[in-house]
């Protein structure tokens, strides 16, 4: 058997052209999801110091606003502004670190920018709202406890700014690092192989398989369905279809931290998963 991650990589294109002068190809899981998870490293590293840079941004326009006015004038549209500074061109980049190098031996730019938009439009910008919806509700409690402290208007002003920049905002931008890249990987992977139009083609789940990994994915690790099919993934209370990892209809405790991916392929071909 044979599996393709979401994150499609210039070795799968080689491996389309090996299947069409072979017939079929050997693939191994356990190259394929590291080699993912490589590449994914550099872009959930790059990410994260952007959002803590950011996050300190906002904090710093929230504590400077409390100075003048002794309140958080900030907006919902002001700081998703802020955020989607940084995660718009994120999901560029690794959109077409994933998936143009297929597409550019095989479709225009500009059907490529037609994945781009459609993923910002259906994933980027709820990300985006999500992301600046918690920044407010957390400045807003951060204000509210240290008002009511009395700390006075310098020291409150001061507590909202290190909020921002300090171990919370830290690990929260670890963990939106890592989500959305993982998310923005899986999309582009998922739309190329379509775009492939490979007969009978297969998509099969691969998980990293270490202590870090839940038991649910685990539980998936070779699972092979066709590839317009859902994955039914089990879950506390049920099982929940899914039609790639990321896939959002599998809630938060299935797409947060995720690292699993997709292997794209036919029924004749192999895959070692070692």
């Amino acid at each position: 058997m044979i599996v393709k991650n979401m994150e499609i990589s210039y070795t799968f294109y080689m491996q389309i052209m090996f299947k069409r002068i072979h017939g079929k190809q050997r693939f191994s899981a356990r190259k394929e999801v590291f080699e993912q998870l490589r590449v994914r490293a550099s872009y959930e590293r790059k990410l994260n110091l952007n959002l803590i840079t950011k996050f300190a941004e906002i904090g710093k326009i929230a504590r400077d606003e409390y100075l003048t006015r002794q309140q958080i004038g900030l907006s919902q549209a002001s700081v998703a502004n802020k955020i989607n500074e940084v995660l718009e061109p994120h999901y560029r980049s690794v959109i077409e670190e994933f998936g143009l190098r297929i597409l550019r031996y095989r479709k225009q730019d500009s059907q490529f920018e037609t994945i781009i938009r459609e993923y910002y439009a259906v994933h980027g910008a709820l990300a985006v709202t999500n992301i600046s919806n918690t920044t407010i509700r957390r400045l807003q409690q951060i204000l509210l406890a240290k008002e009511a402290e009395a700390l006075g208007v310098a020291a409150i002003a001061q507590e909202i700014f290190d909020s921002m920049r300090g171990s919370y905002s830290r690990y929260r931008s670890s963990v939106i690092a890592r989500t959305e890249t993982h998310n923005a990987a899986s999309f582009a992977n998922h739309e190329i192989a379509k775009s492939l139009n490979l007969p009978d083609l297969q998509k099969q789940w691969v998980s990293v398989s270490d202590d870090r990994t839940r038991s649910n994915h685990a539980a998936m690790n070779g699972v092979r369905v066709p590839y317009d099919e859902d994955f039914d993934v089990p879950t506390d209370f049920g099982t929940v279809r899914m039609s790639r990892p990321s896939d959002p209809r599998g809630g938060a405790a299935n797409v947060i931290n995720c690292r699993c991916v997709l292997l794209y392929i036919t029924p004749e071909d192999e895959v070692e998963d070692t």
